[in-house]
């Protein structure tokens, strides 16, 4: 009966989901937001006893913080009858997700995550601003066309999203046993030096805070400066071996960074000019259309006006 609770909870949640989508007086609504919070409350204390591992306090605290917002977030955004707020939500849905990842130590997700949805934000924001027909007034929400205020088709929707729930569930709770072992010590310290040695500066940086007294860089030439072993990196001066200190080796993020520059090039700036074509193409597409009169279009094209004007003193011009 236990592996069935994660399954009763997103079901739980589709239903207070639908409640939410589907037209229905205040009541309905509040009664759909309690369901919700609570089917929240019981998926994370599934996943807290189901996920082996844990954070430190202050990482425990930020991830469901972080979490809560990104739900919340994301349900009000398909909920809210006023596009404009649901393009804010849609920012609080990539904000917080980016944070979750950062919380994981993956920052390549969180930076792919910002890259990608950058350009849709943007475009978003021009579609929704320059196209939506917004009401008057906050109150006023009536005005708004009615595919803005209600959901077409919630039921079907709210079944797709019951089965992606199912399915990352199903994936969590038993795919975990067949993931890889993590990399060992010695491998990390490989991959740390390999990179440290691509970058000379913070190596002569870090050489020369390990050991102010040592000749570096070594006059070996065509030698491999940083070697690795279970104890860290270190490097060689003569007769002398140099320990880097761990504070002193590349970070996380700066093996990101070198992944996307020196690695992908190509798919980076191939993603930058898709994103920029795509944000100029939004701005063509929302411009606003002038209509001009005949007679201002035989103007353009050097012709007479077929109705000349009069001017002040009742004369033709």
């Amino acid at each position: 009966m236990d592996g069935l609770y994660p399954y009763i909870a997103c079901l739980s949640g589709a239903f207070a989901l639908y409640l939410l989508l589907r037209p229905g007086p205040l009541v309905v609504k509040l009664l759909g937001t309690v369901i919700g919070f609570c089917t929240l409350a019981w998926l994370m204390v599934i996943c807290s006893q189901t996920v082996p591992g844990s954070f430190e306090p202050g990482r425990d605290i930020l991830f469901l913080v972080f979490g809560a917002i990104a739900i919340s977030a994301a349900v009000r955004m398909i909920t809210h009858p006023r596009p404009v707020y649901s393009a804010l939500y849609f920012v609080m849905v990539v904000m917080s997700s980016a944070g979750l990842f950062l919380l994981l130590e993956a920052e390549f997700m969180a930076f792919a995550l910002i890259i990608v949805y950058a350009g849709a934000i943007l475009i978003t924001y021009m579609f929704v601003l320059m196209l939506a027909q917004q009401a008057s007034e906050a109150e006023n929400v009536e005005e708004a066309p009615l595919y803005d205020r209600l959901a077409r088709e919630p039921a079907s929707a709210v079944v797709v999203g019951l089965i992606l729930a199912g399915t990352l569930i199903s994936a969590m709770t038993t795919g975990l046993s067949h993931l890889p072992e993590p990399m060992d010590q010695n491998g990390m310290n490989q991959v740390h030096g390999d990179l440290l040695e691509s970058l000379p500066r913070q190596l002569n940086e870090a050489v020369i805070r390990s050991d102010p007294d040592a000749v570096w860089p070594p006059l070996e030439a065509n030698q491999k400066s940083v070697q690795w072993d279970e104890d860290g990196a270190y490097v060689v001066s003569g007769t002398d071996v140099i320990r880097i200190a761990p504070e002193s080796m590349p970070t996380n993020t700066q093996h990101v960074g070198w992944s996307l520059v020196h690695s992908f090039p190509a798919s980076l700036e191939l993603a930058g000019v898709i994103l920029l074509l795509a944000m100029f193409g939004a701005v063509v597409l929302a411009r606003r259309q002038v209509e001009y009169g005949e007679d201002e279009l035989r103007v353009e094209v050097g012709l007479e006006p077929m109705h000349p004007s009069e001017d002040g003193d009742g004369d033709q011009a």
